[in-house]
């Protein structure tokens, strides 16, 4: 018996390098060799410059995947390389318990340009959306990360994106190897998000951190998430700030050095397991779920979408 073909919709989530938005549906007709592997159906969704890409672009792609859900059997997402783990972090917070994969791609050179790149990057994309297994990742040369995993390692590699082991779903060698024991597994129906809250302040801790200016920008703040880098401690001037001016408002702190002993306020939420784009967007999402500080700080220390390093 002749296994049905597959279809994948290909979503265009930004511009790329030397593309014509409105040349997609020309230009995945002058690749025969996708036809061979599924039927590819083009979708328009932003076509600006990938670091144009915002929540407005994160909603839009979410609610066109969901209305497609029950007609394709994956979807190939083609996305700049500025703001993609923005964006696909996002997607795996906004769509959870998806049954089909996600996978976004893209490539940092120009489609004029006569390497490889956008081109082996979408095929190898599209192979890989016709597997039967559920998450967002993406692929950047011969290895599927679990996107909300994944961190930018520059352009001089293959693969410019990398990610704890935890976040290596499969490799394209001679063949496709999908590591389905790392692969997230539906838990019930899609649960499908509309709403993201944007209202945050993001605080980067340097040397030179006006305090004054800092204190007007947190009024009325539905959330802080601060960026404390490698910082073993906070500044005692910062902490007194969210003590006093925020203390009802959840303040996320990102750090890879400083622990929960030396936070203090009560709103402080301790992030060190997450990359700095999820951090971000996952806060926009828990805030759209609830104002209760407590919650807040339950949902951003549970794993949601499979974005927790280290836990699968």
């Amino acid at each position: 018996m002749v296994s049905p073909v597959k279809k994948i919709a290909v979503l265009l989530g930004s511009g790329l390098p030397g593309f014509k938005p409105e040349a997609l549906a020309d230009w995945l007709g002058q690749m025969p060799e996708l036809n061979i592997i599924a039927k590819v159906e083009p979708v328009f969704i932003f076509g600006k410059n990938a670091v144009d890409t915002g929540p407005a672009v994160w909603l839009k792609l979410a609610e066109e995947i969901k209305k497609r859900l029950n007609q394709y059997d994956g979807f190939v997402v083609l996305h700049g390389i500025d703001n993609l783990l923005y964006t696909s972090s996002a997607l795996s917070f906004l769509l959870q318990n998806l049954d089909k994969p996600v996978i976004f791609t893209g490539s940092q050179q120009s489609v004029k340009n006569k390497q490889p790149g956008l081109r082996a990057n979408l095929i190898n994309a599209v192979q890989v959306a016709a597997f039967n297994f559920s998450d967002v990742g993406l692929i950047f040369g011969n290895r599927l990360l679990r996107a909300n995993q994944a961190s930018w390692v520059g352009f001089d590699s293959l693969n410019i994106f990398a990610g704890p082991e935890s976040a290596v779903l499969g490799r394209i060698d001679f063949s496709i190897r999908i590591f389905d024991r790392l692969t997230l597994k539906p838990k019930g129906q899609i649960k499908s998000y509309n709403k993201l809250n944007t209202n945050i302040e993001i605080v980067e801790i340097q040397p030179i951190l006006n305090l004054k200016t800092l204190a007007r920008q947190l009024v009325d703040r539905d959330g802080i998430v601060v960026n404390a880098g490698f910082c073993q401690n906070l500044p005692e001037d910062l902490v007194f700030l969210f003590e006093k001016v925020t203390q009802d408002v959840p303040v996320v702190i990102w750090s890879q050095t400083i622990t929960s002993a030396v936070l203090g306020p009560k709103n402080l939420i301790l992030v060190n397991n997450l990359t700095w784009p999820t951090t971000v967007t996952k806060l926009t999402w828990a805030l759209a779920q609830t104002k209760n500080l407590k919650k807040i700080k339950e949902l951003m220390e549970k794993n949601i979408a499979g974005e927790i390093i280290g836990e699968n």
